[in-house]
């Protein structure tokens, strides 16, 4: 009787390198890495392919981890160069020659104790990291070997850049109305006017109150004052203000003039013209 364990082939196999047999041998990882890594491995190598697309969800359900376990997982090996990525984070998974590999941790002065339900005495030999932030420090290349840049070589950390805060525009109000007032406007008519702008969403600014002033230049030439213009543009809900359109409208609201008769200048006539006057003071021919 020998010794020798035959294997079922009609169950298939995996064809394993002995040198990577014993490199898993004696590489120093936690539990539930080499757990991730052997699944990796048997669906790349198992199946003679270098790399294969991989999720997390996937690995999961191979290894009976959770998703967020087996993404932790799955960026320890990652630094430690025993897997790589062909791509970005979502790329496709390989195992790294064995020349590559971190067989011991590097950083020993973070030890702290996991968060794992299988023993209170487990060490972990890494901080905590998340799938989000792996990409920041996870090695990814198309070419062998692979690059082993550290990982702000890769990504260095950009300078924040502020953008410029837009200028706040000084406000125009009441009180610049007063102050710029060359034609007296009555202070009530103001309020009024910034109110009805202000309603139709209109800005007030210097430009706009500067070219009502001299809408109101035209108006007193046409002898309009500005206390008038600005009341019939308050009463005609304008927005705009044109002098033009004050006189306008103030000229189609003055009364018409009433026409004068043809038979006009009867008291201007002199009726005893030509005429004798008698002695008991009336006229005749």
């Amino acid at each position: 009787m020998t010794n020798i364990v035959h294997i079922d082939k009609s169950r298939g196999f995996t064809r394993m390198d002995n040198a990577l047999m014993e490199s898993l041998a004696t590489v120093d990882l936690p539990a539930r890495d080499l757990r991730v890594l052997m699944a990796i491995a048997r669906q790349t190598i198992g199946y003679q392919l270098d790399t294969k697309r991989l999720t997390a969800d996937e690995i999961g359900k191979l290894t009976n981890m959770r998703r967020d376990v087996t993404s932790k997982s799955i960026s320890h090996l990652l630094e430690r160069r025993i897997i790589y990525r062909v791509g970005g984070s979502r790329g496709d998974i390989g195992i790294s020659p064995i020349s590559e590999w971190l067989f011991y941790e590097e950083n020993l002065s973070r030890l702290t104790e996991t968060k794992t339900s299988h023993s209170a005495q487990i060490v972990s030999l890494r901080s905590d990291a998340s799938e989000t932030k792996s990409a920041t420090s996870l090695l990814y290349t198309k070419k062998e070997p692979l690059l082993t840049l550290s990982s702000k070589e890769i990504n260095p950390p950009q300078p924040k850049i502020e953008k410029p805060k837009p200028d706040r525009k000084a406000s125009f109000g009441m009180a610049q109305l007063l102050a710029d007032n060359p034609h007296n406007v009555p202070a009530q008519l103001l309020a009024d006017w910034l109110t009805q702008r202000k309603a139709k969403r209109a800005a007030v600014t210097a430009t706009v109150w500067s070219t009502v002033n001299a809408e109101l230049v035209k108006c007193a030439d046409a002898g309009i004052t500005a206390s008038d213009a600005i009341t019939e543009a308050l009463t005609s809900g304008w927005q705009g203000f044109k002098a033009s359109w004050i006189i306008k409208r103030l000229a189609e609201a003055a009364p018409a003039p009433a026409p004068q008769s043809r038979h006009s200048g009867f008291a201007d006539r002199d009726y005893t013209d030509g005429l004798i006057v008698r002695e008991d003071g009336s006229y005749g021919f």
